[in-house]
C-alpha cells in the first residue's frame, strides 16, 4: 500500500502556525489598546472621533483573551500536525473555527448596522475597509478544510515506512 500524501497535513500545520502567530500579534495589539483605553477613561479624554465607554476596554480585554486562546489552539495544533499527532488535527480545526467566527463577525457587524465596536482592535476604521479580516477568514477556512479532510486523517494515521525493521539492520544479530 502506498503512503498517503503529506501535502494536506503539512499545509494545514503551516497555515495553523502562521494563523496562530497572527492571533498572537492581535493579542498584543489588544493588550496595548486595552491599556490605552483605560488611560483615556481614567483621564477623561473626550474627542469627537473617539467613542469611548466602559464597554470598549471590556471588549478589548475579552478579545485579547480569545486571541491568546486561539493562538494556543492554532500553534499547538499546527506543531502537532507537523509531528503527525492526531490531536493536532482537532486543535487546529478548533482554532480555525474560532478564527472564522471572529473574522466573520467583524465583517458582518458593520453591515448589520451596529454602532458598538465596529472595529476589531481599532484597525478597520483606520484603513477604511475590512479586507484584512477577509484574508483572515479565507486563511482560517483553508486551515479548517485542510485539517478536516480525510486525506489528512489518513496521513496522520499512517506511520512512515523507512524500509527496514530492527532485525534487518546490518550488524545486528539476534542471540
Amino acid at each position: 500500500m502506498s503512503q498517503p500524501k503529506s501535502a494536506t497535513g503539512i499545509a494545514a500545520g503551516v497555515l495553523a502556525i502562521l494563523g496562530g502567530l497572527g492571533f498572537l500579534a492581535a493579542a498584543a495589539l489588544h493588550t496595548v489598546e486595552f491599556a490605552y483605553s483605560l488611560i483615556l477613561l481614567a483621564v477623561g479624554v473626550v474627542a469627537p472621533d473617539i467613542d469611548l465607554s466602559v464597554a470598549v476596554p471590556l471588549f478589548l480585554g475579552i478579545a485579547a483573551v480569545i486571541d491568546l486562546f486561539t493562538t494556543a489552539l492554532l500553534v499547538s495544533g499546527g506543531i502537532m500536525l507537523l509531528r503527525r499527532k492526531r490531536p493536532g488535527r482537532v486543535l487546529a480545526a478548533a482554532g480555525a473555527s474560532i478564527a472564522c467566527g471572529f473574522a466573520g463577525l467583524v465583517l458582518l457587524v458593520p453591515w448589520v448596522g451596529s454602532r458598538f465596536a465596529v472595529s476589531y482592535s481599532g484597525f478597520t476604521p483606520r484603513i477604511g475597509s475590512g479586507w484584512p479580516f477577509a484574508v483572515v477568514l479565507v486563511a482560517a477556512a483553508a486551515t479548517l478544510l485542510l485539517a478536516l479532510i480525510p486525506q489528512t486523517a489518513r496521513w496522520l494515521g499512517r506511520r512512515p515506512d523507512h524500509g527496514f525493521s530492527p532485525s534487518s539492520e546490518p550488524g545486528r544479530h539476534r542471540r
